[in-house]
């Protein structure tokens, strides 16, 4: 008998009983109240929750729950912890992708959970281990070019992604997904020995970024673009005078001890020497770039008089000091377009004071330094490639590219997006929209050597960046630096 009709039975002796007039409103609110539950219980029940396992939230617990048996598990280690809206975009797609895909089990872990700190080195040597043992714990792994590099080096194997990582170009429609130039433009097959390993969600220039307010107090006007190195050499130069008449240690450059970050100002020195987009990105040694070489060790000299590195930088984990130059600890650092998410992330008035403007040149040049990069790679023998496959095509598509761009401030290599960051109004809107309207898609970055010493010395930069190191604390000359790099080239 359903809940009316044994209502209908109630009224009816109630009525017999003569208090009909009394009850009835009662019992008729109560049969339309059960007549409710009723029907949504049998007719109206909830999707069931897409499953997705999600690195912890603070005071969370990071136990990872057992997939359900009838699903396909999907291993992901992610990227972006604890950068702001970065990290909002990967937990973002992680659940559309979960709601979408119900069938498909998620286990989202950052390989900052995994490796224990933030750190491309260590996850460098992570994927390499999994290789080495054939034991492939994530379908999907942090990669970009520099991650490729580290784990060549460990394997001492340039292409070795050919071996070990999914040709992500071969997927059908993923070529259809990407900007053309990331297809046309063999350059960045060469940042992963050939191939394309991933979506080129991330698009980047790199900046000098200086402190607004160390700039007031130190009592200098910095270019926002045509920045010469003379230029940049007054500035060092102020600050060290700056320090020696009020007895203070402002740096001048920010540095990490596992990133060394002047190696960009190097680059972007060196290829503006010579002065041709082509020539200053191919992997070939010549006379010309031994020369370039000279001469931007010689400038790094020059800056080295002026003993213009943070006192901590043989000491900073980047990751954990980042926030340095936020506490008037250094004038300049130099980085990424990125970094407007992690100092949003650590203050967002702070971030304020970072005013992002153009590297010093040694002459003005129609190209700069930045890029496109994968962030992602699928392991070949990853137990779950097809469903690894499936969210990575979901990370090209244009409603991603769009939430990327507005999220971060930062260009795109995929298709589709409408925002732009020429629309925005802060500092980092402007030095974006600057960049493409300037350069557009004349940026290059080399993660290697390769662009000075030719493709078979690809792997001397750690030898570059210790002598960079070296000549900013005067501990050499750029003639002995130069010899000792040249010296330890393959001919």
């Amino acid at each position: 008998m359903n809940p009316l009709t044994q209502c209908h039975k109630k009224i009816q002796s109630h009525c017999k009983r003569n208090l009909c007039g009394l009850w009835f409103p009662l019992l008729l609110l109560f049969s339309l109240l059960l007549i409710g539950q009723t029907t949504c219980s049998s007719s109206n029940s909830p999707l069931p929750p897409p499953s997705i396992t999600s690195a912890a939230q603070p005071n969370q617990s990071t136990q990872t729950p057992v997939p359900h048996p009838e699903k396909t598990p999907l291993n992901w280690m992610g990227h972006w912890y604890g950068e702001d809206k970065r990290e909002t975009l990967v937990r973002d797609v992680a659940q559309e992708f979960a709601f979408r895909n119900q069938d498909i089990d998620i286990t989202l872990k950052f390989s900052a959970e995994i490796v224990g700190e933030r750190s491309k080195v260590l996850t460098a040597a992570y994927i390499a281990n999994m290789i080495q043992t054939g034991k492939i714990e994530w379908d999907i792994v942090w990669m970009d070019d520099q991650i490729y590099q580290m784990v060549g080096e460990t394997l001492k194997d340039p292409n070795w992604g050919e071996k070990y990582l999914v040709n992500i170009e071969e997927v059908p429609g993923f070529a259809q997904s990407q900007k053309s130039f990331i297809i046309d433009d063999p350059t960045y097959r060469k940042q992963t020995g050939g191939i394309l390993v991933g979506p080129y969600l991330e698009g980047y220039y790199y900046a000098l970024y200086y402190n607004a307010d160390l700039a007031e107090k130190i009592g200098v006007k910095i270019k926002a673009e045509n920045m010469t190195f003379d230029d940049l050499l007054g500035y060092v130069q102020a600050v060290d005078t700056y320090n020696q008449a009020n007895g203070t240690h402002i740096a001048t450059f920010y540095e990490a001890a596992d990133w060394t970050s002047l190696e960009i100002l190097f680059q972007n020195l060196f290829k503006s020497e010579l002065g041709d987009f082509e020539t200053a990105r191919e992997e070939i040694v010549s006379p010309e770039k031994q020369a370039a070489l000279l001469k931007t060790l010689q400038a790094f000299e020059q800056l080295g008089q002026y003993h213009p590195l943070i006192e901590s930088h043989a000491e900073n984990d980047w990751f954990m000091t980042r926030n340095l130059v936020l506490e008037d600890k250094a004038l300049f650092y130099i980085n990424g377009t990125w970094m407007y998410s992690h100092w949003q992330g650590i203050d967002e008035d702070k971030t304020f004071k970072m005013i992002p403007v153009e590297l010093p040149v040694f002459q003005e040049v129609d190209y700069y330094l930045g890029g496109y990069i994968p962030t992602w790679a699928i392991m070949k023998d990853a137990p779950h490639r097809e469903a690894a496959i499936k969210l990575m095509m979901y990370w090209s598509t244009p409603e991603v590219a769009e939430k990327w761009v507005r999220y971060t401030k930062n260009p795109t290599g995929i298709k589709g997006n409408v925002a732009s960051a020429a629309t925005g109004a802060d500092v980092f809107d402007q030095f974006q929209a600057t960049m493409a309207e300037k350069y557009g898609g004349n940026v290059h970055y080399a993660a290697n050597a390769g662009y000075i010493f030719g493709t078979m010395n690809s792997q001397l930069r750690p030898e570059l960046e210790a002598g960079l190191r070296a000549l900013l604390t005067g501990q050499a000359t750029a003639q002995e630096i130069y010899n000792q790099l040249i010296s330890e080239a393959k001919e």
